[in-house]
């Protein structure tokens, strides 16, 4: 089983750092899509948001919406869901396909 990531939109808003600093642009969502393929084709996908706050990051230490980049999203949204969870949803894509593969017939009688 293969397994994608897709970023369909970030939601963003202006946040005040621990410092006072006003950061821009920051990053609050992040609305993904998760993709399982397999060899022959069959597909199923799972749709969530991550929610992100840059409040306790300093002015130094933010990254600014142009320059953030699509893997750099990726690292901030799989570290936010953790092993367990990317686990768990890969499992739930594993039965969702091998759900797909089974093929239904109406009966000739």
């Amino acid at each position: 089983m293969n397994y994608s990531w897709k970023i369909a939109r970030l939601g963003l808003d202006d946040e005040l750092n621990n410092d006072g600093v006003l950061l821009e642009n920051s990053i609050v969502q992040i609305h993904y899509k998760r993709i399982a393929a397999d060899d022959d084709g069959t597909t199923s996908s799972y749709v969530g948001t991550c929610y992100f706050s840059a409040k306790s990051k300093s002015a130094s230490d933010f990254i600014a919406l142009n320059d953030v980049t699509n893997v750099i999203a990726l690292t901030w949204l799989e570290e936010s869901l953790g092993a367990e969870q990317i686990n768990k949803i890969d499992t739930a894509l594993a039965a969702k396909v091998a759900k797909k593969r089974v093929r239904l017939v109406k009966p000739g009688w």
